[in-house]
């Protein structure tokens, strides 16, 4: 481990730790102990020298642990794990998994997580901010038979396992805006990117990608060009280990589902989890006229409805902004 992410887990606990302790346990002077304090503003974090005492980190959090992750996990869930990867620094998790293209068997899956991203996706090539140690980074890679991801609503089936997951550790007030974003209080508190490749007629391997806000640094937020929403602010207070192993039991169930009995097992937990139904809308693709409307819900494939002069018409991909206050 490089010297720099053991000095991060030193002062993870957010106590104040002298450059004289800290350099025993590194085993380096004072003045490089200095040195690799000021390289971690790189990665976001904001550390705090207190005169005549030494060193803490302004916002203390929990090192993610591969012991602990794989603990929570439920059984069924562990015994079809091929690989679980934890990174200090990554550049995308869900450029790790492609990377590796790993032949996975049709019921096994890997599991990528990172503290920080140098180089994190969020849909249509947004940037995702990654802060170290703050939020969570985690992908999964798998298989998904043609007729299921045929079918249509996979991107929306793992939006609904990620709202079902935060529900669970006590989250209220969680809502999905189509195709798959994560919302609180009407701002964005997740994102989930899909990536999928094969060939044709399957199995295909898809990797998602899912960034969700625990508690976004003042240094990062500036970073963020949308409204935005961490659980901090929910007063939802999570272990990060049992929140990454939450997220992992959760996909891994809906996908089983999804992969047998399809996208309409799904449409009643959309239904009532739609931030977008009933609103006017614009969505916004790529080479193509702005479309205005009503969105009147989801059709059976997961396509968005939206109803203009009298006529619904179903979207299967592109950018809907609304008013969510």
């Amino acid at each position: 481990m490089l010297m720099r992410y053991r000095l991060i887990e030193l002062l993870a606990d957010g106590r104040i730790h002298s450059g004289q302790a800290l350099g025993r346990q590194l085993g380096i002077s004072r003045a490089g102990v200095w040195k690799h304090i000021q390289a971690l503003e790189d990665l976001g974090l904001d550390v705090h020298a207190v005169r005549g005492c030494g060193y803490r980190l302004a916002d203390p959090f929990e090192p993610l642990d591969e012991r602990s992750i794989r603990a929570r996990l439920e059984t069924s869930v562990a015994a079809r794990l091929h690989a679980l990867q934890v990174h200090c620094a990554i550049d995308s998790t869900n450029d790790q998994l492609k990377r590796d293209a790993t032949a996975l068997d049709d019921k096994a899956f890997s599991v990528c997580m990172a503290e920080w991203q140098s180089a994190g996706r969020g849909r249509r090539g947004r940037r995702w901010v990654s802060p170290y140690g703050t939020n969570l980074y985690l992908s999964l890679a798998t298989k998904v038979g043609e007729t299921a991801l045929g079918a249509g609503g996979l991107s929306l089936v793992v939006a609904i396992a990620v709202a079902g997951a935060l529900q669970a550790c006590g989250l209220e007030d969680a809502g999905l805006k189509w195709p798959n974003d994560i919302y609180y209080q009407g701002r964005k508190l997740a994102g989930i990117l899909l990536d999928v490749s094969g060939e044709s007629g399957g199995p295909y391997q898809v990797v998602i990608g899912i960034g969700i806000n625990l508690k976004v640094p003042a240094a990062a937020a500036h970073q963020i060009d949308q409204p935005w929403a961490d659980l901090s602010q929910s007063g939802v207070d999570v272990n990060r280990n049992e929140l990454g192993a939450m997220m992992i039991n959760a996909l891994v169930q809906a996908l089983d589902r999804f992969n047998e009995q399809g996208f309409n097992a799904f449409i009643k937990q959309w239904q009532r989890l739609d931030l977008v139904s009933g609103r006017a809308v614009e969505l916004r693709h790529e080479h193509e006229p702005l479309i205005s409307g009503v969105a009147r819900g989801i059709d059976p494939r997961g396509a968005l409805l939206i109803e203009h002069d009298g006529v619904t018409r179903s979207y299967h991909a592109g950018e809907v902004s609304l008013r969510l206050s």
